[in-house]
């Protein structure tokens, strides 16, 4: 647990890099996953055909 309360801190000091590390974080699941997806129906369609 040691290592989340430097998280913690930098957010009540600087809560803007908190919430840019936030963002980049949302936006790389959310990229990762629509990337899985994408790469997931390109091998089914493959097998169909």
């Amino acid at each position: 647990m040691g290592d989340s309360l430097w998280f913690i801190t930098l957010l009540q000091e600087k809560p803007l890099v908190g919430f840019a590390i936030g963002l980049v974080f949302l936006a790389f699941m959310f990229g990762s996953k629509n990337l899985v997806m994408h790469l997931y129906s390109k091998k089914k369609d493959k097998k169909s055909k």
